[in-house]
């Protein structure tokens, strides 16, 4: 009788059942993960390669099931009896300790009497080499951090269970028996004799974490394991086919998209519907290249094309099985998302992978958005009826990006695997498999930079690749991503001037090797100049009309967005023609980041439809905005007038300008050669903007800016004024070395005086410690896991990334200026109040002229045609 009233171990239960729901036995669980860990090792991917380059040696089958055995226990702390009384929503009857968890308390019982684990298969473990205890934990850390000591946790919860007639109802004890027993049954050829101690070094151990989360993850879904019955039990072949099915299924397997690829015979012509490839395209296109490469080329040359094309060149290879591409700005990420897409189903006509476009809160795959449900759940707006749901797997939580086969997102998505923060790990071995590619690498901070670097390191030690795509790249920045695969001490170091701006442009950057590109084909001569007009909007909009009149398309790129909308309102006061503004559907705008996530794909079509490669005929038109303009959208305008910035981002600024080759028919003639005009304040001085940073230019008080390096910005002006025409791209590299070198940079602040040397002196105070707090949040992959610990504040290095915005979210949705509903509105964080409550949803909600108000704890905001805008408070007007 008492062995009948035994309680079976669970190891699943539905989030909303009571003591009486099915669940799924506990050993079960634990041998669905396992078989998905060896479905992610046995499909012959760059998932057992990585572990190959980890481990420094080949890993044989017993390997294999060994590490599976360390994967299978990887839920042993559940069957204490704390975390058994859980199967009680409201309360477990008496006799029941109280609800515990299931991590530390498998940490716990190594500390407990031996008899405790006695059914454990732990001897046997323990002769399989010296790393047995890390692999332990990194497998009993699942759920994606380090497991902390087990101080204060009440050790009773793995003493047996009686009810109130004195009867054993439940034994931790025999319930780990009975799992080791299984466990040998299952996986017998791992305690057969011999094999090599498995792998010792802290880059296997950490990889062999994510896996195990990745694994756990998997084994979790019910959709590929449907609970078992207790009793009956779950073999091991019945386990592994369902893992296998749930590898192939999300698209970790790559087998079959590797021989059709192979099958196609693929040429970059057919990949790309272009004629050939232009040389930065081809040289890509060399499998035996080193596995991280930097190619510098000039804004529309083709660095995208090139990109996707290194891809498809391993992927067929075998050396990568997947790709992520990694943009500075979710804005870029979208743009380039559409283009991706195209990409994949030229590449693969049928039976083409998933593409997940990798954006909290705007997650899309396949063009599908995400729909977040209660308790986890996802439906997808082609398929509410979930038949899409397996195979966008990934796409279906930030935490599983990466484990797509292409994915195109920010680049901090790729950042979070370096960082001290939860699922690290699990980003970290789904990016083993991956190309990883950083567009825009030039744009980075000092913080995101040393996180970069680290990344690289722990991303090729696995075997894998990458490459960093820029305008122009400073040697400054270049020499430190050369030093992570040249290892030999002298092989680079910083060049001086001279010798940098000799340096090969268009160029590939292998290892310590620069070599020079053939020429895309693509050169403009611009002619550039400053006027002191920053501060005048009037002016500004007296020569943008004057060119429109003309016939000019005229683009203006604002530093920041008060500037950009001042100047919109002093073009709309002093326009002849309404027709020259950019609108949407008739709504006059400009184009900026404060817009919702529904407009601003209006904003992209509207904007490249006006001054776009396929531009409507010759209609004049005056187009405002910020940086949103200058990353990935393909504009070609006849005028530029722009906020000075350093050199780098003022040639991508340029790149939008003059970008494709026309019949002069197609340029009004005042305009058919290449024209800037590049705005700075009264008598060109930066001086005043020393102690007040105004237009994006300067150095907060507390550190940071748009622009902080008053340095590069007078560099900037100095090399337009010096010399007024320049060509493009043949004086790219000139231009941004003699704009950021620090040679040069360190002779402006001698020549201008105390002030400046302080400014340089702050700036290198600031980066040293930006690389200091990036070390200290990284994840030391050459740590042991058993000395690693991550921080309690993980939330907070985590949003160190970039601001912590806010997505604010309308329910139900209002009609936004534009005629369409606007559900979401990420507002950035130095329009917040102080101290918003996170859980703060917007108030007091109502329609205004052309869009509506809306209340965000005590600030008040508008979202209209100029996009979101927060109200000045009730003491600022009367003090106005």
């Amino acid at each position: 009788m008492q062995e009948k009233a035994q309680h079976v171990a669970w190891g699943k239960r539905p989030r909303d059942g009571d003591e009486n729901a099915k669940f799924h036995p506990l050993g079960d669980h634990m041998l669905d993960v396992a078989a998905c860990f060896i479905a992610l090792t046995a499909q012959g991917g760059r998932i057992r390669a990585a572990m190959h380059a980890t481990a420094g040696r080949v890993l044989d089958e017993k390997d294999i099931a060994r590490l599976a055995v360390f994967v299978y226990l990887h839920d042993f702390g559940k069957a204490n009896s704390g975390f058994q009384a859980k199967r009680w929503r409201t309360g477990a009857p008496r006799g029941w300790p109280a609800h515990a968890g299931h991590g530390v308390e498998a940490r716990l019982a190594f500390e407990l009497d031996e008899s405790v684990l006695a059914g454990l298969p732990l001897d046997d473990m323990s002769e399989w080499g010296d790393a047995a205890f890390d692999l332990m934990l990194a497998s009993l850390g699942h759920h994606g951090r380090p497991l902390r000591e087990p101080v204060g946790i009440d050790p009773h919860v793995w003493k047996p269970v009686f009810d109130t007639d004195g009867r054993e109802v439940y034994n931790p004890v025999l319930t780990l028996t009975q799992i080791g027993d299984q466990l040998r049954r299952n996986l017998p050829g791992a305690f057969e004799r011999g094999g090599e101690s498995l792998p010792v070094g802290p880059s296997f151990v950490h990889l062999f974490a994510g896996l195990v989360q990745l694994a756990d993850w998997l084994g979790s879904d019910e959709r590929f394991f449907g609970y078992s019955e207790p009793g009956v039990g779950r073999t091991f072949d019945e386990a592994l086919q369902r893992a296998t099915e749930a590898v192939e299924t999300i698209g970790l397997n790559p087998r079959q998209l590797r021989a059709a690829v192979k099958h196609a015979g693929i040429k970059f012509e057919s990949a790309f519907g272009l004629k050939s490839p232009r040389p930065a395209q081809a040289a890509l296109g060399n499998t035996e290249l080193g596995p991280l490469l930097i190619l510098e080329s000039e804004t529309g040359s083709g660095k995208t094309e090139a990109a996707l094309w290194r891809f498809v060149t391993l992927f067929e290879a075998g050396k990568v099985d997947s790709l992520y591409f990694a943009l500075p700005t979710r804005v870029a990420a979208v743009q380039l998302y559409e283009r991706v897409r195209d990409f994949v189903a030229r590449l693969w006509p049928s039976s083409a992978p998933v593409v997940v476009r990798a954006l909290p809160g705007y997650e899309s795959a396949d063009g599908s958005d995400k729909i977040a449900l209660p308790d986890y759940e996802v439906q997808w707006s082609d398929h509410p009826d979930d038949i899409a749901a397996p195979r966008r797997w990934a796409a279906e939580s930030p935490k599983r990006f990466l484990a797509a086969t292409i994915a195109v997102g920010t680049v901090d998505q790729a950042l979070l695997a370096a960082l001290s923060v939860r699922h690290a790990h699990l980003r970290h071995a789904m990016l083993s498999r991956s190309l990883l590619v950083v567009d825009e690498v030039h744009a980075s901070d000092t913080y995101m930079s040393e996180l970069l670097e680290h990344l690289l390191d722990a991303h090729l030690a696995t075997g894998g690749h990458a490459l960093l795509l820029s305008a122009t790249l400073g040697s400054n920045q270049r020499v430190r991503f050369q030093g992570i695969v040249t290892e030999a001490v002298g092989k680079t170091y910083l060049p001086v001037v001279e010798e940098a701006c000799a340096l090969p442009y268009p160029a590939l950057t292998d290892g310590a090797h620069v070599t020079c590109l053939g020429n895309s084909g693509l050169k403009k001569r611009i002619h550039w100049q400053t006027i002191d007009a920053i501060d005048d909007h009037a002016h500004v909009a007296r020569i943008a009309v004057d060119a429109a009149r003309q016939g000019a398309r005229v683009l203006i790129v604002r530093n920041t967005v008060p500037s950009a909308i001042a100047t919109q309102k002093a073009i709309e006061a002093s326009i002849d023609d309404r027709a020259w503004l950019f609108d949407v559907d008739g709504t006059a705008t400009l184009h900026h980041s404060r817009f919702s996530r529904q407009d601003r794909p209006l904003l992209d079509a509207a904007v490249e439809a006006r001054i776009g490669k396929a531009r409507d005929g010759a209609k004049a038109c005056i187009v405002v905005g910020t940086q949103t303009l200058e990353q990935s959208l393909d504009l070609d305008a006849d005028l530029l007038i722009t906020d000075i910035c350093p050199m780098d981002v003022l040639l991508q600024r340029i790149g939008r300008l003059h970008r494709h080759v026309r019949p002069d028919s197609e340029r009004p003639e005042a305009f058919r050669q290449a024209r800037v005009w590049v705005l700075v304040p009264e008598n060109g001085s930066f001086d005043a903007y020393l102690d007040r940073p105004r237009n994006g230019l300067g150095r907060l008080r507390n550190g940071g800016g748009v622009y902080p390096d008053l340095r590069m910005i007078e560099a900037t002006r100095r090399l337009i004024d010096e010399q007024t025409e320049r060509e493009i791209p043949r004086d790219n590299r000139a231009l941004v070395e003699r704009a950021t070198h620090p040679e040069c940079l360190d002779a402006i602040a001698d020549e201008l005086g105390a002030a400046w040397k302080h400014l340089a002196r702050q700036l290198d105070g600031g980066k040293s410690a930006e690389r200091v707090v990036a070390r200290l949040h990284a994840l030391n992959y050459d740590a042991s896991f058993e000395a690693l610990a991550f921080p309690g504040d993980e939330e907070r290095v985590a949003t160190r990334l970039g601001a912590a915005d806010r997505l604010i979210r309308f329910d139900p949705p209002m009609r936004g200026p534009f005629g369409f509903d606007v559900r979401e509105i990420a507002i950035r964080h130095h329009m917040l109040p102080a101290d918003l409550d996170l859980d703060v949803k917007p108030s007091d909600i109502s329609l205004c002229d052309g869009g509506f108000e809306f209340s965000l704890g005590g600030a008040r905001f508008t979202y209209g045609r100029f996009g979101v805008e927060r109200q000045a408070a009730v003491k600022e007007r009367k003090s106005a």
